[in-house]
């Protein structure tokens, strides 16, 4: 494991004028794009609508709301980067030559963006101080073919970054890009890293589940293995484990509530992961493969998840859901956000399967 990777700020790039090569590798004829629900989740309808033309071909990786300005959206895609002022009416190409694989924002200073991903063979984070006009390098891999998938911004310390690498490898940061170290290696693919309001930092690796430090990232446990390890009953007697793990979400309002979508299905612990329950779903597929999940940052009640093109809601907990099909057939959604300010207000980041 490296220790410590200094990194001098000196190459800085207008966004969408770099060119790392072809990346148009998530390019598809079908629908992907971004989905939008105005109504709860009632109807949805692609909004992916450029000046000229459109990105609906493109598989989303990642799509977030400016730290302020839920009407401002950030979209991490095959090709690069997107971002809408007005909530997803129109959007403007604003980042080319790397696939961004997720997006941070600064929540004390609104125009500062962090960017994760891969340039040709090389991963690396990138960082915008003027709201993704222009962009500077803060970290670059030294390993080939080894993508930073995932980063995040402390919730209580806006100059700590903790990014996840293809490798299972977790680096760190403690201003703001400038020096990195490297913390951890779960030899496990990383694809998503979120801080929790109370400061405590979530790691989800695709097969050894949901990982969490209480100390910025210093230690780690494992808070899904009996997930993985002892297994869960779905349905009457029969007993089964954990194979993948593709997307989590913490309760804003519940503190140590959280929600785990797995190959098996989606889960719920009401203590930081000490137990974890199996919520049933209403659907008839063979697959639960539960891709994308989230919980409405105003209200607990109301979750949302994703099966293969269904997107489900529930307003009661997990209970009951109401189900609607999206025209997205050979696709998933890959991340669901509801808008803070208004929960009527829902956007999907849809993608190739992983």
């Amino acid at each position: 494991m490296r220790k410590f990777l200094i990194l001098i700020l000196g190459l800085s790039f207008i966004a969408a004028s770099c060119d790392f090569g072809n990346l148009l590798s998530g390019e598809s004829s079908g629908t992907r794009g971004v989905f939008r629900s105005e109504d709860g989740g009632q109807t949805y309808r692609s909004s992916s609508q450029l000046s000229k033309g459109t990105f609906s071909n493109l598989s989303i990786n990642s799509i977030i709301f400016d730290s302020t300005n839920p009407l401002i959206l950030y979209v991490g895609a095959s090709n690069g980067m997107y971002k809408s002022e007005d909530g997803a009416n129109s959007w403007r190409y604003i980042l080319s030559g790397m696939i961004v694989s997720d997006i941070a924002a600064n929540f004390r200073d609104d125009q500062i963006i962090y960017a994760a991903g891969i340039a040709g063979s090389s991963g690396k984070i990138i960082k915008s101080s003027d709201g993704g006009t222009t962009w500077i390098d803060v970290y670059n891999e030294p390993s080939k073919n080894n993508a930073v998938l995932t980063i995040a911004v402390a919730t209580t310390n806006s100059a700590v970054l903790v990014a996840g690498l293809t490798n299972g490898e977790i680096i760190r940061s403690f201003d703001e890009g400038r020096t990195w170290q490297a913390i951890k290696d779960f030899s496990d693919r990383i694809l998503r890293i979120r801080f929790s309001p109370s400061g405590s930092v979530y790691a989800l690796t695709l097969h050894s589940g949901i990982q969490q430090s209480k100390d910025s990232g210093l230690n780690w446990e494992n808070i899904s293995s009996s997930l993985t390890q002892t297994g869960f009953s779905n349905s009457g007697s029969q007993v089964t484990t954990a194979s993948a793990f593709y997307d989590f979400s913490y309760d804003r309002k519940q503190s140590g509530v959280l929600y785990l979508g797995t190959e098996e299905g989606l889960f719920r612990s009401v203590n930081d992961g000490g137990a974890w329950s199996f919520i049933k779903l209403p659907l008839k597929n063979a697959s639960l493969r539960t891709s994308a999940v989230t919980v409405d940052p105003s209200n607990s009640n109301v979750i949302y998840a994703a099966v293969a093109a269904t997107v489900l809601k529930s307003v009661n907990g997990g209970l009951t859901w109401e189900t609607k099909v999206l025209p997205i057939a050979g696709s998933e959604v890959r991340s669901i956000i509801v808008n803070p300010q208004s929960a009527n207000f829902i956007y999907l980041g849809v993608g190739n399967k992983r």
